[in-house]
């Protein structure tokens, strides 16, 4: 009996000690972890709990320390706010918390132009500017240099009446510039805001140092050391006033950390895939000299001087303005009925044809069937086309592209006529604008108004075409600057005068550049009052979605039938007339 008892007490001290044992072990895993394992019913080995306890209640070893690595950064008052606010977000990547520090000796990390030579994927972008109404197009790094130290001689060449020529440039300019080049030795060096230097640069003997993202339509870029800062394949390296942004630190760790920040971007003001760049050429119309021209020396010769200078853009427009006709006997035209033999197509092709303008008033000369025919052409060429079409509807579509963060759209309209060559419902023909009655001009006025506003709704800077009434004249005609203007009312960014044998001045009106007239491509005159035939081939510049300038490149046309740049002294005497025809 006594053993019995005494095995009933051993038993019930057993149990006792294991329900002890659990109880402790609910007690940790409560302790240490977010939930009680033995509520939640969740199975698992417990030496693996164990572990997993472990891991959340122990402490960490000083390998397992989370780092947090603070610095003080100070940044150059020379430095653009737009520069320093990327600066400091690529550096937020790699430091945790960054203080700002008021002295470079209190800082760990600091930024500063660099005039040391160093290399650096920073860069703010300088350019020399001038009004848009002068004729000289260089100047060079050395005369800059000199101007500011003192020689005011050096730049007499940017005066057009005897007066000393000044540098006019805003108060964040001049501190680079001093920095770069020292202390300012010339009295004729003025500050002046933003504002009042946008002004003051139409006064012909000034000149001014902008950031490349200032640059505004009234302004001629001028090329420094031949360089031209639109150019896509320029090496900023090699462009004096491209300035370097250094990002240093004298600590090993932090300049491992900044280098690991910036080696896979770039931070600049002149950002190449925000920019893209238009072409815009006059008369194209491969007929008589021209055709001449290609039967005695091929199919390419009319374009080879020109080539290059219109392969030079995002998009290069054609304005051709007569039919391609199987048979067609264009060195022999009947009077003004004009066609082109199809295999010319290959001299379009050769000077790099983006987009082609149907405003011609030739477009339907040899018939409807013709016309489709080159249109057919133009889409198998995967070129699109505007100002006219297969219809009326076809007619007023614009053409569209995207270069960049730079919407364009090419719209155009032929106002002379003559009636059988402007589309209809059911026919191919140019898109209208009926100048002959009074009525008809302003609906048609009112159609154009209307595309345009929606263009402008959906993002796209817009370029518009007219084929106009001729004048030989580097002077618009009163009715052609107010139809001219009230496109530029209605939102398009360029108005551009593709019916001109003859270059025209131009105009800037409010947010909008119009060029009255561009002259001849691929076409011959042989007009006494033309002299050697002058033309323009007009570059625009578009940077993140906004016009910015606009370069004239002057041409002459050999023997009526090739165009090529022109020499020095004729671009001089070329420019001074378009600009004396020129609205100011």
């Amino acid at each position: 009996m006594k053993s019995k008892n005494l095995f009933i007490h051993v038993f019930t001290l057993i149990l006792i000690l294991l329900a002890i044992s659990v109880a402790s072990v609910s007690c940790q895993i409560t302790w240490y972890g977010e939930k009680d394992i033995s509520e939640t019913g969740e199975a698992g080995d417990m030496n693996e709990a164990g572990s997993q306890l472990q891991e959340q209640g122990g402490e960490k070893s000083e390998d397992e320390v989370e780092e947090i690595t603070t610095i003080s950064l100070w940044i150059s008052n020379l430095i653009p706010e737009y520069i320093s606010t990327e600066v400091r977000y690529e550096l937020s990547k790699v430091f945790d918390e960054i203080i700002i520090a008021d002295e470079k000796d209190n800082s760990d990390v600091w930024v500063e132009i660099d005039i040391s030579g160093k290399e650096s994927e920073i860069r703010w972008v300088l350019v020399p500017v001038v009004s848009f109404f002068r004729s000289f197009d260089d100047i060079t790094y050395e005369n800059i240099k000199e101007f500011w130290g003192g020689n005011k001689e050096v730049l007499n060449y940017i005066s057009v009446d005897g007066s000393e020529p000044e540098l006019i440039v805003t108060e964040e300019v001049f501190k680079v510039l001093e920095k770069i080049f020292g202390k300012s030795g010339n009295e004729n060096i003025k500050i002046e805001s933003r504002e009042e230097l946008s002004l003051n640069i139409e006064n012909n003997n000034s000149l001014s140092i902008v950031p490349f993202n200032d640059i505004e339509k009234k302004y001629k870029v001028l090329n420094l050391d031949n360089m031209s800062i639109f150019d896509k394949d320029l090496d900023t390296a090699s462009y004096p006033l491209a300035l370097t942004v250094s990002v240093e630190s004298n600590n090993p760790d932090f300049e491992s950390k900044i280098a690991e920040s910036f080696s896979e971007i770039s931070i600049t003001n002149r950002d190449m895939e925000k920019l893209a760049s238009v072409i815009m050429t006059g008369v194209t119309a491969i007929v008589r000299q021209v055709a001449r021209k290609i039967e005695s020396d091929g199919v390419l010769s009319p374009g080879e001087k020109i080539a290059e200078v219109l392969r030079g853009a995002d998009i290069t427009h054609i304005s051709n303005e007569i039919p391609f006709v199987e048979g067609c006997a264009g060195t022999r035209p009947k009077g003004l009925v004009f066609c082109s033999s199809p295999e010319y197509i290959e001299l379009l092709r050769y000077v790099g044809t983006d987009v082609i303008e149907l405003t011609g008033n030739h477009m339907n000369d040899y018939g409807h069937e013709w016309m489709y025919y080159t249109l057919d052409m133009y889409d198998e060429e995967g070129w699109p086309y505007f100002g006219g079409g297969r219809n009326l509807e076809d007619s007023y579509k614009p053409a569209t592209f995207e270069i960049g963060s730079n919407k364009i759209a090419f719209l155009g309209a032929n106002t002379f006529g003559p009636a059988y060559n402007w589309a209809t419902e059911d026919t191919p023909g140019s898109a209208r604008i009926n100048m002959w009655g009074e009525v008809e001009k302003e609906e048609d006025m009112r159609k154009f108004k209307a595309i345009i506003e929606e263009l402008k709704k959906e993002g796209y800077i817009v370029i518009f075409t007219f084929q106009y009434e001729e004048t030989y004249s580097y002077t618009p005609t009163e009715v052609q600057i107010d139809d001219f203007r009230r496109i530029i009312d209605a939102g398009a960014d360029i108005v551009s005068g593709s019916q001109s044998h003859y270059p025209m001045g131009v105009e800037f009106r409010g947010e909008g550049f119009i060029n009255y007239g561009l002259g001849n491509l691929f076409f011959g005159q042989q007009l006494a009052i033309l002299g050697n035939n002058p033309g323009i081939i007009a570059k625009h510049i578009f940077y993140k979605g906004k016009h910015i300038n606009t370069v004239l490149i002057t041409t002459m046309l050999n023997d009526f039938s090739q165009p090529r740049p022109t020499s020095p002294e004729e671009r001089v005497k070329l420019l001074n007339s378009i600009f004396a025809g020129s609205i100011k």
